[in-house]
């Protein structure tokens, strides 16, 4: 329906586009005899040419002239080709009265001008009276002139087609133009597509191979996305077994900074829990690089889960916040300007590390609450994103440093898989979100956007083939997704309380 109702593909098999086409065809053919007759019929007529003051750039300048009619030429002729082709697997099913018929869509606006009173006011009845008059002759002519036009394109096509038809009986005599129902007549597989196809008013159907390459442009998309599926993302998702880490990241024992906590969106506890873990000294590179990488795929979605569901942008800043927490941490290995790997940071033990962190993010979110006195910036949704991160890394890493003092103590390695089984769960989550991102991305209401949106559904469809199928033998928590999908409305349903 995206490709069938896009501008392009109704133009294509429009009467005026053969009509442009046509008329391409025979600048670029008169172009290009004029220019033959310039080479070949002025040296040998026997008269001096004048010298032109642009001397040897006036070749430059015809060749690029020529260059660039060709160019523009190539389109046209494209969807010249194809209305005729339309045009052929119709002539079987149409009289040629109905194909110079000219449908109320050509003459509806200018109809419709028509009937509509004057833009102005006029008192004298006579001369409001003519005034109208002219107008109504005026429309009438143009709708005259647009008739004329769509007649002469339509003819055009018609000629167009039965000359091609010609062309193609001479190298395949069994040629014929099927229709769909035809075509399923012989194979009762096919599925039935043609009561998707957006039609012209006046246009029975479109060719059955047309329909077949819709199809298989879909499929070769779905096959793209496919080989593109992201290995890493779904090896650390086979780490989780449930979605307990969506009401774990964040406990409740923890005390606020303010009286407004900020919400939360999937990617910002994805992105600080990913930091954390890198910042854990006795970790070895290669697991830590690991993870690095799944969370990189990871988030590629995620972020076009939110963006996709957060209508109203609501959680733009936090989002903002987790975008510039994850470049620092990816590209720089930095968090708030701060090395991950240094010393300073890094302590003894990776409790001293969470101490450290939790002390510098607290530090950010006081200072910064302390220094403004901006009404605004009582709601967390206004503050700065570096006091957003802060309040995000604060709250993760004091109720990591609860769960240890509630006899929970680990070892860098066993915190490490802790805190990647927690990824691994929040992304579990947030994918479940997928089915329904797919559908809205095939539902567009914007023309110019839907046909790209729903290639990129496909692609995207492809390339959550695997995770569709971890996450099919999960129980969600509520059977509404749309109750689901924020992060916190999540937590609401798991209710847990630590």
């Amino acid at each position: 329906m995206a490709e069938t109702g896009s501008p392009q593909f109704v133009v294509a098999r429009s009467a005026i586009s053969g009509t442009s086409g046509l008329l391409c065809l025979l600048a670029a053919l008169t172009l290009a005899l004029a220019r033959a007759r310039s080479l070949v019929v002025a040296p040998s007529s026997g008269f001096r040419r004048e010298i032109s003051n642009y001397r040897w750039s006036i070749k430059w300048i015809l060749c690029i002239q020529f260059v660039g009619v060709v160019i523009g030429t190539i389109a046209p002729l494209f969807r010249w080709f194809v209305a005729s082709w339309f045009k052929i697997s119709e002539m079987e099913r149409k009289s040629f009265g109905d194909e110079i018929k000219i449908e109320e869509y050509w003459t509806s606006r200018l109809v419709e001008w028509r009937g509509r009173s004057l833009p102005f006011q006029v008192q004298n009845r006579v001369w409001k009276k003519l005034l109208r008059d002219a107008v109504r002759l005026l429309v009438n002519f143009c709708i005259g002139v647009q008739i004329i036009f769509v007649s002469a394109g339509k003819i055009v096509l018609f000629l167009s087609a039965r000359f091609g038809k010609a062309i193609f009986l001479c190298f395949c005599k069994n040629l014929r133009p099927h229709s769909m129902r035809e075509s399923e007549s012989r194979d009762g597989a096919e599925v039935d597509f043609s009561n998707y196809v957006l039609l012209l008013e006046g246009e029975r159907q479109l060719p059955d191979q047309i329909l077949k390459n819709i199809c298989n442009e879909v499929d070769r998309l779905m096959q793209i996305g496919e080989n593109k599926q992201p290995k890493n993302l779904i090896r650390l998702l086979k780490k989780s077994a449930n979605f307990n880490g969506v009401g774990q990241f964040d406990s409740s024992q923890v005390p606020s900074l303010h009286s407004q906590e900020p919400p939360n969106c999937w990617s910002l506890p994805l992105v600080t829990l990913t930091t954390i873990s890198f910042a854990l000294a006795n970790v070895a590179d290669e697991e830590a690089s690991q993870l690095l990488a799944s969370v990189s795929e990871g988030l590629s979605i995620v972020k076009l889960i939110e963006k996709t569901l957060d209508k109203n942008g609501e959680l733009e800043s936090i989002r903002k916040a987790a975008d510039v927490v994850w470049v620092g941490v990816e590209v720089y290995r930095k968090w708030d300007y701060k090395d991950l790997e240094s010393t300073s940071l890094r302590g003894t033990t990776h409790k001293k590390t969470l101490q450290n962190l939790s002390h510098i993010a607290e530090k950010i979110v006081t200072d910064f609450m302390a220094q403004t006195e901006d009404v605004l910036m009582q709601n967390p949704l206004n503050w700065p994103v570096r006091a957003i991160a802060a309040n995000s890394m604060y709250r993760i890493a004091q109720t990591i440093l609860v769960e240890m003092k509630d006899g929970k103590d680990r070892s860098d390695n066993e915190l490490f898989e802790s805190i990647s089984i927690t990824i691994s769960d929040i992304l579990a989550a947030c994918l479940t979100n997928l089915v329904r991102v797919i559908k809205l991305k095939c539902h567009r209401n914007n023309v110019k956007e839907r046909q790209e949106s729903v290639r990129r559904a496909a692609i995207l469809l492809g390339e959550s083939k695997e995770i569709l199928e971890i996450l099919q033998e999960r129980e969600l928590p509520s059977s509404d997704m749309e109750k689901v999908a924020n992060i916190d409305e999540w937590r609401a349903f798991i209710a847990l309380d630590f």
